[in-house]
């Protein structure tokens, strides 16, 4: 949707905290195009740029996202590795 709605909606990670006392309903949406789809974003309003360069297939907008998830849990992980207590203390 980021893409399609030329950034005014961005995306979220997901994140569900648990409350015990209050049920949740979560709803799952997915709106996958065809793999070779081409997408463009809607029409830029005047004075806003847009956030993609040309129209893209879903295919290599699922890759830029994919590409982007995996370098930040990368990096989230590289922050939360466990280190020699000498490499702490010092």
């Amino acid at each position: 949707m980021q893409y399609l709605s030329n950034g005014r909606f961005k995306k979220a990670d997901h994140r569900a905290v648990v409350n015990s006392n209050y049920s949740r309903l979560s709803v799952a949406t997915f709106q996958y195009p065809a793999i070779d789809a081409t997408v463009y974003p809607l029409k830029v309003r005047e004075g806003e740029k847009s956030v993609m360069e040309e129209p893209l297939t879903f295919a290599e907008i699922y890759r830029r996202n994919m590409s982007n998830y995996l370098e930040t849990a990368r990096i989230k992980k590289a922050k939360f590795e466990a280190k020699p207590l000498n490499e702490i203390l010092d």
